[in-house]
């Protein structure tokens, strides 16, 4: 198990774009072009929020593999 195939299969997010007004921001994901049209305070927590999300499931999926690799399998695949 790496870190990449939890991310392929559930990207990050990012900031995609900037509306002209500059009010809104587009935040995107390698999978979408818009996954959410927001004000750009809440695209940092939006995208800080899916970060810490993220990093727990690599870190949960990487310590089952390495305890029970059979039940790893059996819950990711």
């Amino acid at each position: 198990m790496r870190e990449k195939y939890v991310e392929e299969r559930f990207p990050r997010y990012f900031e995609f774009g900037t509306h002209q007004d500059s009010c809104l921001v587009d935040i995107a994901s390698s999978l979408n072009d818009t996954v959410a049209t927001v004000a750009p305070e809440h695209a940092i927590n939006l995208i800080k929020d899916r970060d810490a999300v993220l990093d727990m499931l690599v870190k949960l999926a990487l310590k089952l593999d390495e305890i029970d690799t059979e039940a790893f399998k059996k819950i990711w695949y």
